[in-house]
């Protein structure tokens, strides 16, 4: 799977602990406003630890990549923009 498609960017997530950790993810992203699409979570959405993959909007992809980085030193996760 490509990183892009047409004006969106793949945001990985990995080595997501709980469903608090990602919850954390999910609220971090609509606090920005912007619409975005949970792709998957491997192995699934269901087990931890996890990565999870979105595709968030071209236009956000500093401040995402900002608040990710800061949830990561607090959660323990990878979190990068592809």
């Amino acid at each position: 799977m490509s990183g892009e498609r047409l004006g969106e960017t793949m945001l990985r997530v990995a080595n997501i602990e709980d469903e608090v950790a990602l919850e954390s993810v999910r609220d971090a992203l609509d606090a920005l406003g912007m619409v975005y699409e949970h792709i998957r979570s491997e192995p699934d959405e269901d087990t931890f630890p996890q990565s999870a993959y979105f595709y968030v909007p071209d236009t956000f992809v500093d401040d995402v990549d900002n608040v990710v980085q800061r949830l990561a030193e607090e959660y323990g996760f990878e979190a990068e923009v592809l």
